[in-house]
């Protein structure tokens, strides 16, 4: 089972939160004496009738009239949302929620559309951004607090980042292409995802990161889809055991999604995601000639000094040792390496296609077993590398690790063969020992490709 960060997790959310908290009327309101009190029942009142102006005055009157009543801060999130016109059940029957991977979600939406519900939900999500940290910092008191909307935040903050890859979408070829029985483009996420660049990609970080830290903060608005981060977990885990595994994954992902000032290391956080998504590209993204060959277990799997740097698509090819997963989640060992334990790994269908380290032969065993194949067995030994690695010889001149990983990196970014195959061969070593000249020109093909997208 593909574990699919923008998909499947939106798609589990839904089912839970159709009907949740912000999207719908409020219940009555608990209403004692005192002005704040007063101002927010009225509020109250006027939602009800739809009245969604007159509330958010009131909710605002009772705000001025104390700052820390939360009812009257939940009013307005409420009346913010229903003045923005933002319906999710109208938002929902733009996403895909077939599970099939062909298409982007919310392609079919037009443009105008689109363009109000981004706007739309920039606003309301604003707004809740103060509510929190009102809440998170003690300045309000606590009768509704973060955990109340939290999935509601969570949604939100998924519909945004469907709509920010939407605004990629004019800039991917196949996105030109329209299926005439749907009406949708036929990009798929994939095609999306890898055409992120610059602004855009730490835009989308930033809001995954903000879902992902919501999730950690209130794992049980996120329970439900466990499994979809952690496969073969199911009904292993008692009720706590997964609101604890959970909250570590979701920690694990949030510290994964935190941009930096440093453009290589969001690219890294960005192939991170794509391959959770299971669309990696199976190209060298990292200079050093081999394809996709890193897993993302927190370790160098690959002997070039980096970690998780070029990943494969997570997929049921892998499997977990679910019980030390479980153990370091609840001893709060988060961070990928300690929630993505993994104790084998095997080609799906699509790496049976692909020559990891370019020696010309594809999908062969020693590009997908560890040199030690036990687990605690490479952490004993300090070697998490696949078999393959032991064979490559990476920075052949020497040079200190931080000039190495200049070169390496310029390498990377090189797709008009400034920097020639002996060059590479020389300095990087890596894989570009396998490439012939063939092989070397194919690659500056798709990393052309990759950059003009």
């Amino acid at each position: 089972m593909k574990i699919k960060l923008l998909i499947c997790f939106l798609c589990a959310l839904i089912l839970g939160i159709a009907g949740c908290n912000l999207f719908n009327p409020t219940g009555s309101a608990n209403i004692d004496s005192g002005d704040a009190n007063a101002l927010t029942y009225e509020g109250y009142q006027k939602f009800r009738a739809n009245d969604y102006g007159e509330a958010e005055y009131y909710f605002r009157k009772a705000i001025e009239a104390d700052s820390s009543h939360s009812e009257a801060w939940y009013g307005l999130a409420k009346a913010i949302l229903n003045l923005q016109g933002i319906n999710s059940f109208e938002l929902l029957k733009y996403v895909n929620t077939d599970g099939e991977r062909s298409t982007m979600p919310i392609s079919k939406m037009d443009d105008e559309t689109a363009s109000r519900y981004q706007g739309n939900i920039d606003a309301v999500i604003d707004f809740v951004r103060l509510f929190i940290n009102y809440d998170t910092t003690g300045k309000l008191d606590g009768v509704i607090n973060y955990k109340k909307i939290s999935d509601s935040y969570m949604l939100l903050q998924m519909f945004k980042t469907m709509l920010l890859l939407r605004k990629v979408m004019p800039n991917i070829p196949a996105c030109a292409n329209i299926d005439p029985r749907t009406g949708a483009a036929e990009c798929s996420l994939g095609d999306i995802l890898n055409g992120l660049h610059g602004n855009m990609s730490i835009d989308v970080l930033n809001s995954l990161n903000e879902t992902f830290t919501t999730c950690a903060n209130n794992p049980d608005a996120m329970g439900s889809v466990a499994s979809q981060f952690l496969p073969g977990f199911g009904d292993m885990l008692s009720p706590e055991g997964k609101k604890v595994t959970t909250s570590a994954s979701c920690d694990a992902m949030r510290s994964i999604t935190t941009t930096s000032d440093n453009p290589e290391e969001n690219e890294k956080a960005l192939s991170t995601v794509i391959s959770f998504s299971g669309y990696s590209q199976s190209v060298d993204e990292d200079g050093d000639g081999c394809n996709d060959e890193e897993i993302i277990d927190g370790q160098d799997n690959d002997g070039d000094g980096e970690i998780d740097e070029d990943p494969r698509d997570q997929s049921d090819q892998f499997s977990y040792d679910e019980m030390a997963i479980a153990r370091n989640a609840i001893t709060h060992q988060t961070g990928a390496a300690n929630l993505l334990i993994i104790t084998s790994v095997a080609p799906n269908g699509k790496y049976e296609n692909v020559d990891i380290d370019m020696d010309g032969r594809k999908a062969e065993s020693d590009e997908w077993e560890f040199v030690y194949s036990e687990y605690q067995r490479r952490v004993e030994n300090n070697n998490h590398r696949f078999k393959f690695a032991e064979k490559l010889v990476f920075n052949p001149r020497g040079l200190p690790f931080e000039t190495f990983m200049e070169k390496k990196l310029a390498v990377a970014k090189d797709y008009e063969g400034k920097y020639s195959l002996k060059y590479r061969k020389e300095t990087i070593g890596g894989c570009w020992v396998n490439y012939s000249q063939e092989d070397f020109l194919k690659a500056l093909e798709a990393q052309r490709v990759r950059f003009e997208e």
